[in-house]
């Protein structure tokens, strides 16, 4: 970890990707993120269970006993400590996850499906998992009403408002079944690209 102070009480603290080995990235991979969360897939041990955090990716043990206090949360229950600056605080873990984009994601959590599109009412819509999947791999579009309140001339009137719950996003890329990731092109799916496999 480098840091350089700014001030008498302000660092910047900067991870070293070079020097920071603690977890075997082999059994790690990004699904989604944006500025404030990221989601991985975590290969950890299959006998252990969905709630086994980052247990069986840890490399080196003694690196990661000593710094984990600085990122995880380490007081149960403490929103202050959950909300540490450049904290690390775990939002879900499950078995299974598709992610479009970021905050428009699928996730199995234990047995309930947990669906967030950003911008979509889901107590108003209903929206699921075949649905994610049939955009993915046929590109159909699922419309969705939102329901709000307004006012215009002292009169309160409900609105309607259609949008497209789910549908192709630019900034994805399109991951193939050996999960190399090719870019978005309006009109191709992941059946549309071809790879070879290489074998080591």
């Amino acid at each position: 970890m480098d840091e350089q102070q700014l001030s008498d009480n302000a660092y910047a603290v900067q991870m070293n990707p070079e020097t920071c080995t603690s977890f075997d990235m082999e059994k790690m991979h990004f699904v989604e993120g944006d500025t404030d969360s990221a989601y991985w897939a975590v290969s950890g041990s299959s006998e252990a269970g969905y709630l086994q955090q980052f247990d069986y990716v840890i490399k080196d043990k003694q690196f990661y006993d000593d710094n984990a206090k600085y990122f995880f949360p380490t007081i149960e229950g403490n929103l202050m400590d959950e909300k540490k600056i450049l904290g690390l605080a775990i939002e879900n873990e499950g078995t299974e996850m598709i992610a479009l984009a970021p905050k428009n994601y699928y996730i199995k959590v234990g047995e309930k499906e947990k669906i967030k599109l950003k911008g979509i009412s889901q107590s108003t819509n209903h929206i699921t998992k075949q649905n994610i999947i049939d955009n993915i791999n046929s590109g159909t579009i699922t419309k969705a009403v939102n329901m709000r309140l307004g006012q215009k001339n002292y009169i309160m009137s409900k609105i309607a408002t259609e949008k497209n719950g789910i549908t192709g996003i630019h900034t994805k890329a399109i991951v193939l079944r050996d999960q190399s990731c090719c870019p978005y092109i309006l009109g191709l799916k992941a059946s549309d690209y071809s790879f070879d496999s290489v074998i080591d």
